[in-house]
C-alpha cells in the first residue's frame, strides 16, 4: 500500500510540475523615436536623389517614395514644384492627382467649391487627367467633387476654362 500511495505521489507531482505557465511574454521591440518619413526628408542628399532620378528619368517609384514622405510631413508646397515636373514632363497621373490635392485645399478639409473658377478649373483638369492616365484614387475623388455618376467632361474642358 505505501508503494502505491509513493507512486500515485510521484505521478501527481510529475503531471503537476508539467502544466504548460501562461505567463505574459515580454517582447521587447525597439521603436524609433523619430519616424522614418522625417529621416529620409531630413537627409537632403537622399531626397534630392529620389526626386533627381524620378524627375530626369521618369521613375516613378522614385517619386511615389518621396512625394508620400512628404505627404505625411504635410510639406504640400514642397511637392508641389515636384508635381509640375513629374506631371508635365513624364505625365505622372500621381503627380498629376497631388497637384489637384494640393490646388484644391483637400489637405486642409476645404471644399473646392470655395476655390475661384480659374483655381477650380485649373484643379479639376489635374484631377480628370489623373483618371485618364489611369490614376486609381483619382475616379473616387470625381465621385466625391463632381458626384457620383455624372458624366464628366474630359481634361481639356477644364484646361480651356481656366484659360478663359
Amino acid at each position: 500500500m505505501k508503494f502505491s500511495i509513493y507512486y500515485l505521489t510521484l505521478i501527481v507531482l510529475l503531471f503537476s510540475s508539467c502544466t504548460e505557465k501562461n505567463e505574459p511574454k515580454i517582447i521587447n521591440k525597439n521603436y524609433d523615436e523619430v519616424p522614418q518619413y522625417v529621416k529620409m526628408n531630413n537627409n537632403k542628399k537622399l531626397t534630392d536623389s529620389l526626386f533627381n532620378l524620378a524627375i530626369t528619368k521618369g521613375d516613378e517609384k522614385a517619386y511615389n517614395i518621396v512625394s508620400g514622405n512628404y505627404i505625411l510631413e504635410e510639406n504640400y508646397n514642397g511637392l508641389l514644384y515636384y508635381s509640375l515636373l513629374m506631371a508635365n514632363k513624364h505625365n505622372s497621373s500621381e503627380a498629376h492627382f497631388h497637384i489637384y490635392l494640393i490646388l484644391s485645399g483637400s489637405d486642409s478639409g476645404e471644399s473646392i467649391e470655395k476655390l475661384d473658377n480659374r483655381t477650380k478649373n485649373l484643379a479639376l483638369y489635374h484631377l480628370i487627367k489623373s483618371n485618364e492616365l489611369g490614376y486609381e484614387s483619382a475616379k473616387y475623388s470625381i465621385n466625391e467633387v463632381l458626384g457620383k455618376g455624372n458624366v464628366v467632361k474630359d481634361s481639356k474642358y477644364y484646361l480651356n476654362e481656366y484659360s478663359k
